[in-house]
């Protein structure tokens, strides 16, 4: 609390105003909770009474604590209070830092005033005997976070199963039916066997008329034999159903998210990390907690069947068994939550040891790899970090490894008491022999049925831990859209503006754009020219709606763009950027992504790359446009960068928007692609707006407009000829570049 809001109060106080306050923490447990509203008033300080709740100042908070003794020092009162739940009293305070007295309090609807009887009992109790209390309490309120705990975990997990089942309710409804009888029906096999013996070992057993009832078990027993087989393979069929459902459903859900994140969300380590982890546990968590669901529920059915079966022997013997599993549940759930904490700390590490493997087995670096012998340095690294995150989860499974024997252990000697109890039994004529062996098999098995619930439950807790991970991926905030129904238009008739646009990375400090200004006039094209890092590239993005700056505007028409919004700029756009991507589908397909809003023509595409200078490369393919592009796939036809590069352009050119934007549209071109290009490019801007970036001032020497840009800014502007005529840093630049292009 401010020091503002703490003169408030007690200025509200000394004008005999009470205040009410919010209680945090649980100092004061269990008088007061976290939540509760406290009513304070100013009180003389001579009536305040040992045992009364006090409000003081303590570094720069109001603190509520029990008065416990008040002491005179060297003349000087001194007040000493105390926390029910705390050990230690506080530090002796003044009255200059008491405020007042609680007087009652709030909790929910219900209203308690400190002066009534019960109030003044507990105070009475915890002045004398806050010693025995305070242990109690504690382990009280650590029972009440746990069970808040397992509650609001139990939430999680049913919003999550929610989230992940959704549609594919009948598949799952099948799959808990089929499990269930599963659960069931070994324990059935069981007590048939236990029949079987019971019957073959009565003296009456050869009679006739038991015959029949013989021959009628034996059916039974095959008949639930089959039972069994057949729902093995039914499990089998409606499990790939279910996994398959649930499969779909989570992929789509991640492909759909990701093509809705902002741009920052990629160029922030932080948020990478969060992005790297929801992929990592999206490809097989949501079929692990499932699959986890229909094990418990199976363990259900054969537990409850169980517990049938063992109510007719000793029904205590079933609590040794619970008994015998609980350390190892114990066991799992604390290892499940050191875990998750080593995977969230070790999200970096792997992103990074990912990152090594990729250039240790990807194409786009085996080249440099081969060339230069780099391999050993990138193993090195790779087989470092690999190194440091095994080692970490190593020791993590150590601890539990001995923590789990220990488990098991104590599990073996309580079963072997079992059923040492249970021998005795027949030893002593209280059970029959085919009890002993419905005992042996069902103990046996209902160790096993147990032991897989609880590692289900302790599973799917751990698993529901991580999914938490790709739930807060598929709600991580993106950038709204304008409602339809606020939605300007977009127009480019007369100019974008950019006014007094500053924009910087959330991850950096460094401000790439500091208060730009620029006009781009419609159906002129503009160059923006400058060094590397100098904000070209940033101002592309800005254009395209893909950050917004942090200062300034930008507006089409006099429109702002906020309120145009960044889908309907996007589809008003056609771009080649300066990494342009590489897509190994066919070539008809790879231009025709300019628009896939309508259907793949094949005419426009053979235009398009025609003003590309492609359209000749791609005639020669083996199957023309239909080729296959790149060497990821069999069959596939490998060009040069500079072609890729072509295609890309051919990719703009086949999309017909007002707005061009070319970041180095010949980065990879030689001279005369280069020069086919830039007159493809003035025939394809004649009556659309243009803004090309490029280094190559020979490229953009023949623009209607050019933007010098300079650590962030612009220093010059004007076309070619004033530009030169000024004799500034751009003559400067064109004269070391000294490459010309005649004009057509």
């Amino acid at each position: 609390m401010n020091h503002t809001l703490l003169n408030l109060a007690e200025s509200l106080l000394d004008d005999h105003h009470p205040i009410n306050f919010n209680m945090q923490g649980f100092s004061m447990y269990p008088t007061l909770r976290e939540g509760d509203r406290g009513i304070v008033e100013k009180w003389n300080t001579e009536e305040l009474l040992v045992g009364d709740i006090i409000v003081f100042k303590a570094n720069h908070k109001l603190v509520a604590h029990r008065l416990v003794r008040i002491e005179i020092r060297e003349g000087v009162r001194l007040y000493i209070a105390k926390g029910d739940k705390n050990n230690f009293t506080d530090e002796p305070f003044t009255s200059e830092a008491l405020v007042g007295k609680m007087t009652s309090f709030q909790r929910k609807n219900s209203i308690k005033t400190m002066d009534s009887p019960s109030m003044k009992v507990r105070a009475f109790i915890f002045l004398h005997f806050s010693k025995v209390l305070i242990p109690f309490h504690n382990l009280c309120l650590r029972a009440g976070n746990r069970i808040n705990s397992i509650h609001t975990g139990w939430q999680s997990i049913k919003k999550n199963l929610s989230v992940i089942t959704r549609h594919s309710g009948k598949e799952l409804s099948l799959n808990l039916i089929i499990a269930a009888l599963q659960g069931i029906l070994p324990f059935v096999i069981i007590v048939c066997i236990k029949l079987l013996i019971d019957y073959l070992t009565k003296p009456s057993a050869m009679e006739v008329s038991q015959q029949l009832y013989f021959i009628s078990l034996l059916i039974l027993t095959a008949f639930v034999f089959l039972m069994n087989g057949v729902l093995s393979e039914l499990k089998g069929y409606y499990s790939e159903k279910l996994s398959q459902s649930v499969t779909r459903r989570i992929y789509t859900k991640l492909h759909t998210k990701h093509s809705s994140l902002d741009l920052s969300h990629y160029e922030n380590p932080a948020e990478q990390d969060k992005i790297h982890r929801a992929v990592q546990e999206a490809s097989f968590r949501p079929i692990k907690i499932i699959n986890e669901l229909v094990t418990g529920v199976r363990s259900v059915a054969a537990g409850l069947f169980m517990v049938a079966l063992f109510a007719n022997i000793r029904w205590y013997l079933v609590a040794l068994l619970v008994i015998s599993i609980i350390p190892g549940v114990i066991i799992r759930l604390k290892y499940s939550r050191k875990l998750y904490k080593l995977k969230e700390s070790q999200s970096t590490r792997e992103r990074e040891m990912y990152y090594y493997n990729r250039i240790l087995t990807g194409f786009p670096f085996a080249k440099e790899l081969k060339l230069f012998g780099f391999t050993v340095f990138f193993l090195k690294r790779f087989s470092n970090t690999q190194d440091r995150l095994f080692d970490q989860k190593i020791k993590l499974s150590k601890s539990e490894l001995r923590l789990e024997i220990f488990s098991q252990c104590f599990a073996i000697i309580l079963i072997f008491i079992s059923l040492g109890y249970v021998s005795y039994l027949k030893l002593h004529g209280e059970i029959t022999i085919g009890t002993v062996v419905l005992f042996f098999f069902a103990f046996q098995r209902g160790y096993s049925v147990l032991n897989d619930f609880f590692r289900s439950i302790t599973q799917i807790m751990e698993d529901n831990t991580f999914l938490n991970d790709f739930m807060a991926f598929l709600n991580m905030p993106v950038r709204s859209e304008v409602q339809p129904d606020m939605q300007q238009p977009f127009s480019l008739n007369k100019s974008i503006r950019i006014e007094n646009v500053s924009f910087r990375y959330e991850s950096s400090t460094r401000e790439v754009l500091k208060a730009v200004n620029i006009t781009i006039p419609a159906g002129k094209t503009v160059a923006f020219v400058g060094a590397n890092g100098s904000g070209k590239t940033t101002l592309i993005k800005l254009l395209c709606g893909f950050y917004q700056p942090n200062a300034g505007s930008i507006t089409f028409d006099g429109v702002d763009s906020l309120s145009i919004g960044q889908k309907l700029i996007c589809e008003n756009i056609t771009a080649v950027f300066q990494d342009f991507a590489l897509y190994n589908i066919p070539a008809i397909e790879n231009i025709g992504l300019g628009n896939v809003q309508t259907e793949f023509n094949l005419d426009k595409a053979k235009k398009a790359a025609s003003d590309a200078g492609i359209a000749e490369v791609i005639e020669r393919l083996p199957d023309g446009y239909l080729t296959l592009l790149g060497n990821l796939f069999k069959g596939g036809e490998e060009l040069s960068i500079g072609q890729w590069q072509k295609i890309a352009i051919a990719r703009a050119f086949y999309r017909d928007s007002p707005l061009i934007l070319m970041d180095e549209p010949s980065s990879a071109l030689d001279a005369s692609s280069e020069f086919q290009i830039i007159k493809s490019l003035k025939a394809l801007s004649s009556d659309k707006t243009a803004v090309i970036i490029s280094h190559r001032l020979s490229t953009v020497q023949w623009a209607d407009l050019i933007y010098l840009f300079d650590k962030g800014e612009v220093l010059e502007s004007g076309n070619h000829t004033d530009l030169m005529a000024l004799k500034g840093k751009y003559y400067t630049l064109f004269q070391t570049a000294n490459n010309p292009v005649d004009e057509d």
